[in-house]
């Protein structure tokens, strides 16, 4: 298997495409009608317009797709997601490991993290 790329199905493609392009800063590489693809460095997020409501789920081993986004520092990107209206998990980050972490939502509700390595 080769080059590991990412699908997430969204209930509004048009609203996630400004999500994830506007706030997050993926770049778009293709768009259609029913889906879009995305680039984040050197990774592919390919999303599709879902079609049905989602079912409920608690975090954890049965999570859906999450992508992890490392960022050099996480108070200043969650303070400036927090102002573009980017609904966080997390009251405060939390710690792993391998460094900190804060979870947030996309517009369809999918939890994604941002993760600032230890040094």
């Amino acid at each position: 298997m080769k080059n590991p790329s990412t699908l997430l199905v969204v209930n509004n493609l048009q609203e996630s495409l400004q999500f994830y392009t506007k706030s997050l800063g993926l770049d778009l590489v293709e768009e259609h009608s029913d889906c879009i693809k995305l680039k984040a460095g050197d990774h592919e997020v390919i999303m599709f317009q879902g079609t049905m409501d989602s079912i409920q789920y608690s975090h954890g081993y049965n999570a859906n797709s999450t992508l992890l986004f490392t960022v050099d520092d996480l108070d200043s990107k969650i303070n400036q997601l927090k102002s573009q209206g980017v609904i966080f998990v997390h009251e405060t980050p939390n710690q792993n490991r391998w460094g900190r972490y804060s979870a947030f939502k996309d517009p369809s509700g999918i939890v994604h993290e941002l993760f600032e390595l230890c040094t």
